[in-house]
């Protein structure tokens, strides 16, 4: 599904790149389902850069993982690397109204 129809189906989209031979990755996994029981306004969707090559270019994915925050349709925010849920919750919700 192309990036402009998920930014159109939700207000607050966060986008995880990632690639199944990415141990920190996994590590994000569990992360990840915390976060939307602390942020449940936030819609996830995650991103295989191996499968979708050209999504992950569009975006200069370089390393994984990589999360990024749509609200209203306009990119607000950017993360290489890991961070525990509690950490990103509290860097995301200044930018959730």
């Amino acid at each position: 599904m192309p990036i402009s129809e998920l930014t159109a189906r939700h207000e607050y989209l966060l986008i995880d790149f990632y690639a199944d031979w990415c141990e920190p990755c996994k590590w994000l996994n569990p992360v990840l389902d915390e976060l939307k029981t602390k942020l449940p306004q936030l819609h996830i969707h995650k991103i295989n850069v191996d499968v979708e090559t050209a999504v992950a270019n569009s975006f200069d994915i370089r390393s994984v993982p990589v999360l990024v925050l749509y609200v209203e349709g306009k990119l607000v925010w950017r993360m290489n690397g890991f961070k525990l849920a509690k950490e990103l919750a509290e860097e995301l919700k200044p930018h959730l109204n």
